[in-house]
C-alpha cells in the first residue's frame, strides 16, 4: 500500500465530513459516542458538553499547595487547549512508533478518531468471565511491559488504565485517550512513576493468580527508564502510612478505590524494598565498563 493510500485513510471523505457535521448539530450531546462513516466505526470525543468536576477543579486549584511533585494536577485547559494537548500527545505516540487511534477530524470543539480494537479491558473482562486466569494475567503483565517500553521512548501517557490499552492484530500494544499530561507539571521521570503507580492500582487489583504483581514488577523493571525506580519509591513512601488504616477497615466496607490503593501500595513497597537498587541508565554502563575492564 503506498503513502497516498495510507493517508487517505486518515481523513474523512467530503461526504462522511457532511454527516458528521449535520450530526454534531443535531445529534445527541454525548461526551463520547460513536457512529459510522466510510463504512467505519468511528469515535466522536466532545470536550464542550460536560463541565470540569468538582474534585478535579479543587485539584487542579490546589496544586501549587501540593507537597510532593506526583500529586500536581495537570496544568488546567480550556476545551481548546484540552484538544490540543490530546492531538500533541497522540501524534507524540505515533512518531515514537507506537500504535494509537488515527485523527480523522478536529475542530475547536470535536475530536473523531478512528476506532481501535480489541480493548484491553474488554479482552481482560471476556477472560476473567471464562475463567482463564493464566491468559488474562498474562494480559496484565504484557500492560506493564506496553508501559516501560512507552517510558523508554520518552513518553508518559498521564492515566493509563486497561481501557486506554488496545491490542493490534499482531500483538502490538497500542494507547488511547491523553487527556492528562503530568509531565508538564512536574519531572519527566515523576510523571512516569506515577503512570507505574496508577497502572499497578489495575494489575494489583485485577490480578486472578498471586505471582502476577511480581510478574509484572519485573517486567517493567527490565530495563527501567532511568530514575523512575527513586521517583516510585519516594510515591510509594508518601502512602505507606494509610496501609494499616487501609488495612484495618480493608474488609468492613473499604471501597474499590481504597481497595486498590492498598493493594498496589502494599506490593510496591514489597517489591521495591526486595529489590536493593534499580540501576539506572549511567550505573548500568558503569557497571557493564567495570565488567569490561575487570576481563
Amino acid at each position: 500500500m503506498d503513502d497516498e493510500t495510507e493517508n487517505k485513510r486518515d481523513v474523512l471523505s467530503p461526504e462522511a465530513t457532511a454527516a458528521l457535521l449535520r450530526l454534531l448539530i443535531t445529534g445527541e450531546r454525548r461526551r463520547v459516542s460513536s457512529t459510522v462513516l466510510d463504512g467505519h466505526t468511528v469515535w466522536i470525543k466532545r470536550y464542550d458538553v460536560e463541565r470540569q468536576p468538582l474534585a478535579k477543579w479543587l485539584h487542579g486549584a490546589m496544586t501549587p499547595l501540593m507537597p510532593a511533585a506526583f500529586l500536581r494536577a495537570s496544568p488546567s485547559t480550556n476545551t481548546a487547549t484540552a484538544i490540543e494537548r490530546e492531538v500533541r500527545k497522540l501524534e507524540a505516540f505515533r512518531r515514537a512508533g507506537l500504535p494509537t487511534a488515527k485523527l480523522l477530524f478536529r475542530n475547536d470543539r470535536v475530536l473523531v478518531l478512528s476506532n481501535v480494537a480489541p480493548i484491553a479491558q474488554s479482552e481482560l473482562d471476556m477472560l476473567a468471565r471464562h475463567g482463564e486466569h493464566d491468559a488474562h494475567d498474562g494480559l496484565l503483565v504484557q500492560a506493564a511491559e506496553a508501559l516501560c517500553k512507552a517510558h523508554g521512548l520518552g513518553l508518559c501517557h498521564g492515566r493509563p488504565h486497561p481501557r486506554d490499552m488496545f491490542i493490534t492484530g499482531d500483538g502490538h500494544w497500542g494507547f488511547v485517550d491523553f487527556e492528562e499530561e503530568p509531565e508538564a507539571a512536574m519531572p519527566l521521570a515523576t510523571a512516569q512513576a506515577r503512570d507505574v503507580w496508577l497502572v499497578f492500582l489495575q494489575i494489583c487489583m485485577q490480578a486472578k493468580l498471586p505471582d502476577t504483581p511480581q510478574r509484572a514488577f519485573d517486567a517493567y523493571f527490565s530495563e527501567p527508564p532511568r530514575l523512575v525506580a527513586d521517583e516510585l519509591r519516594r510515591i510509594i513512601r508518601f502512602f505507606a502510612p494509610l496501609i494499616p488504616l487501609l488495612g484495618a477497615i480493608e474488609h468492613w466496607g473499604l471501597g474499590s478505590d481504597g481497595k486498590r490503593v492498598l493493594k498496589a501500595t502494599r506490593f510496591l513497597k514489597s517489591a521495591l524494598g526486595k529489590t536493593v537498587e534499580i540501576p539506572t541508565d549511567k550505573s548500568q554502563k558503569d557497571m557493564k565498563a567495570k565488567r569490561g575492564y575487570e576481563a
